[in-house]
C-alpha cells in the first residue's frame, strides 16, 4: 500500500470535483436505499390501512417518486463528475511521469525497451484510475451511508438500527480485507503478464516487414499466443474471484435480511398498529444495504493490480538521472580550445568493459575532425560525452573556458547539433520534421532546396505537408538518413556532431553529401564519426581510436607518413 502514497497528493489538484463526486455518490446511495426502505413501509402500511381507512398516501408516494428521480440524477451527475476529475488527474500524472522520464534519457532509459516504456506510460497509469473511482470514493461513501442509515433507522428502533449498522461496518472491514489479500496473490502476476503481452504485441506489429522477410512470423506469433493465454488465465482467475466476492456478499446480505426479519418480528415498535409496516421497513432497508458493499469486494480484489502498476510507474519516476544539469552558465567563450578532454575514462552503467580509457584530445573552433576506428572501439561514446548524455567516470571535459558540467542544458543544446546513427522521424508532417532543426522559421523555398541537395527531390515534389507517420514508415532507410542530413544543413548551431552520416548511402551520393556537409561547416566546428575514408583528406584532424584508447591523431599527411594504424587502414581499404 505504501507504493500508492506518492500518487495521493495528485488529488489536491482536483479537490472540489473529487469532493463533489463523493457527495453525489453518497446522495445516490442514500436515495437508492431510501427508495427501497420507504417503498417497503409504504406498501405494508397501505395494505394494513385497507381500502376504507383514512391514510395519507400523498407524502410517501411523492417521496418515492422524488427518491427515484434523485437516484437517477445523482448517479448520472456522479459518473460525469468523478470520471472527469479522474481523467484530469491522470492527464496531470502522465505529464508528471513524462517530465520525470525526459531527464533519464538516454542513460537510464536505455535499460528499458520502448514498448515497455509505452506500456508503463499508458496502461499502468490508466490502471491507477481505480484508486479513486473504485477504492477511495466508494469506501468513504459506504462508511457515510451506513452512518446515515443507522441514524435514520434509530428513529424507529435504536437497538435494531445499531445491530444492522454494526453488522454492515464489520462486513465493510472484513470482506474488502479478505479480497485484498486474495487479489495480492495474483495481481502482480496479472499486471506483469498484461505488460509482457502488450510489449510483445507492439514489437510484433512494428517488426512485421522483417518477420515476413525472414519467415519468422509463426514462431513469434506462437510465443505471443502463449503470453496471451497466460494473461487470460490470470484474468479468468480474477473473474472467478470477482464472482465469488459477489456471491459472498449476496449470501451475507441474505443472512442479514433473515436476521433482521427474525429480530424485528420479536421486538416492539412505538406504533403497534403499523408493526408489520415497520418490519417491512427494516427488512427492505437491510436488503437495500447490499448496494453499499457490492462494489467494494471486486474493487479490493483489483487493488493488487493497482499497487503493481503504481510500483511499475514509480520504478521509472523515482530513478535519479545519471547526468544532473545543475550548471548556471549561459554563454560560451570560444577561446583557442573548444573542447579539451583530459584523461577521460568511461564505462556504461551496469557494464564491466571500459568504453573509453585515458583519452586526451583538444578540438579547436571551426576545426574539422574525423574520428575513425573499428566497431565498438568507443567512437560514438566520445560524441555521447561531448553532448553530456553521459558524464565520464574519470577525467574532465572543458567546453570553452569552463567545465562542460558548468553550462545549462539549454545552452549546450543551442550550441551543438547531434546527428545519431538512428534518425528519428516524428509522426508529423515533412515540414515540421525539418522545422525543429532550428528556431528560425524556415521558408518553403529553403526547405525545398535542401531536400534537393540531399537527394530527395521526389519527396519535395509530394509537398511539405505530407504526413510521414510513426517512425517515417513510408521512407526507406536511406531516405531517413538523408532527411537527418537535411536537418543538419538547416541547423544554425555552430558545432555539428555527426555519427556515421553517410551510412547506407552509395559512393556517389556519399561524396555529394560530404561535399554539402563540408560546405555547410566552413565556419562551423565539425566532428564526424566514420568508417569510410571518402574525403578524409579534407579534415583538419583525424583521430584514431582502437580498443577504447586514442592511438593516433593528426592530419592526413602526418598520419600516413607515420606508418602506423592509419597507414595500415588506408592500405587495407
Amino acid at each position: 500500500m505504501r507504493s500508492l502514497l506518492p500518487f495521493l497528493p495528485l488529488f489536491k489538484q482536483a479537490k472540489f470535483p473529487l469532493f463533489l463526486g463523493v457527495v453525489l455518490m453518497i446522495g445516490g446511495l442514500a436515495c437508492s436505499i431510501g427508495l427501497l426502505t420507504l417503498s417497503g413501509w409504504f406498501l405494508s402500511a397501505t395494505a394494513i390501512a385497507g381500502a376504507g381507512a383514512l391514510f395519507n398516501y400523498f407524502y410517501p408516494s411523492s417521496s418515492v417518486r422524488g427518491l427515484a428521480i434523485g437516484r437517477t440524477a445523482m448517479r448520472y451527475a456522479e459518473k460525469i463528475v468523478t470520471h472527469d476529475a479522474t481523467f484530469r488527474i491522470l492527464a496531470k500524472l502522465r505529464v508528471q511521469v513524462f517530465s520525470k522520464i525526459i531527464p533519464l534519457s538516454p542513460a537510464v532509459l536505455n535499460r528499458y525497451r520502448n514498448s515497455d516504456l509505452l506500456n508503463r506510460l499508458v496502461a499502468d497509469v490508466d490502471t491507477l484510475d481505480s484508486l479513486y473511482l473504485r477504492l477511495i470514493a466508494p469506501f468513504i461513501s459506504a462508511i457515510t451511508v451506513i452512518g446515515m442509515m443507522t441514524l435514520a433507522l434509530s428513529l424507529f428502533n435504536l437497538s435494531l438500527a445499531l445491530l444492522i449498522g454494526a453488522i454492515l461496518l464489520i462486513l465493510l472491514l472484513i470482506i474488502p480485507m479478505v479480497f485484498y489479500f486474495l487479489g495480492l496473490t495474483f495481481g502482480n502476476k496479472l499486471t506483469q503478464s498484461r505488460s509482457l503481452y502488450r510489449m510483445h504485441f507492439v514489437e510484433f506489429i512494428q517488426a512485421q516487414a522483417e518477420l515476413l522477410l525472414f519467415n519468422a512470423q509463426d514462431n513469434l506469433q506462437q510465443k505471443l499466443n502463449q503470453t496471451e493465454q497466460q494473461w487470460q488465465n490470470y484474468q479468468q482467475r480474477e473473474s472467478n474471484l470477482s464472482g465469488f466476492s459477489t456471491s459472498v456478499l449476496m449470501f451475507a446480505n441474505g443472512l442479514l435480511v433473515v436476521l433482521t426479519l427474525w429480530i424485528s418480528s420479536n421486538i416492539e415498535f412505538a406504533i403497534e398498529e403499523y408493526r408489520l409496516a415497520f418490519i417491512g421497513l427494516f427488512t427492505l432497508s437491510a436488503l437495500a444495504s447490499f448496494e453499499i458493499l457490492m462494489p467494494l469486494g471486486a474493487a479490493f480484489l483489483h487493488i493488487g493490480q493497482v499497487i503493481s502498476s503504481a510500483q511499475r510507474v514509480s520504478e521509472i519516476i523515482d530513478q535519479a538521472p545519471l547526468v544532473q544539469f545543475d550548471g548556471t552558465e549561459t554563454a560560451v567563450n570560444f577561446s583557442n580550445i573548444l573542447f579539451d578532454l583530459k584523461n577521460i575514462s568511461f564505462r556504461y552503467p551496469e557494464r564491466q568493459d571500459i568504453a573509453l580509457k585515458q583519452v586526451n584530445l583538444q578540438i579547436k573552433p571551426k576545426q574539422k575532425v574525423a574520428i575513425l576506428g573499428k566497431t565498438g572501439s568507443g567512437k560514438s561514446t566520445l560524441l555521447q560525452l561531448l553532448v553530456r548524455n553521459y558524464d565520464p567516470i574519470l577525467g574532465e571535459i572543458h567546453f570553452g573556458d569552463k567545465q562542460l558540467s558548468a553550462y545549462r542544458e539549454s545552452t549546450l543544446r543551442q550550441q551543438i547539433c547531434f546527428l545519431t546513427q538512428r534518425v528519428h522521424i516524428f509522426s508529423d508532417s515533412l515540414r515540421n520534421n525539418l522545422q525543429f532543426a532550428t528556431t528560425t522559421p524556415l521558408s518553403d523555398k529553403k526547405i525545398m532546396n535542401v531536400l534537393t541537395q540531399v537527394g530527395l527531390p521526389n519527396l519535395a515534389e509530394q509537398g511539405l505537408d505530407q504526413w510521414l507517420g510513426d517512425g517515417g514508415r513510408p521512407l526507406s532507410g536511406g531516405e531517413q538518413r538523408r532527411l537527418g542530413l537535411a536537418r543538419i544543413l538547416l541547423s544554425d548551431a555552430p558545432i555539428l556532431l555527426l555519427d556515421e552520416p553517410t551510412e547506407g548511402l552509395d559512393r556517389e551520393t556519399e561524396r555529394q553529401v560530404l561535399k554539402l556537409i563540408l560546405q555547410h561547416c566552413q565556419n562551423k566546428t565539425l566532428i564526424m564519426v566514420t568508417h569510410r575514408l571518402t574525403a578524409i583528406e579534407q579534415f583538419d584532424n583525424i583521430v584514431m581510436i582502437d580498443n577504447a584508447e586514442l592511438v593516433e591523431q593528426g592530419n592526413y599527411t602526418e598520419l600516413y607518413q607515420q606508418q602506423g594504424y592509419f597507414h595500415s587502414l588506408v592500405q587495407r581499404i
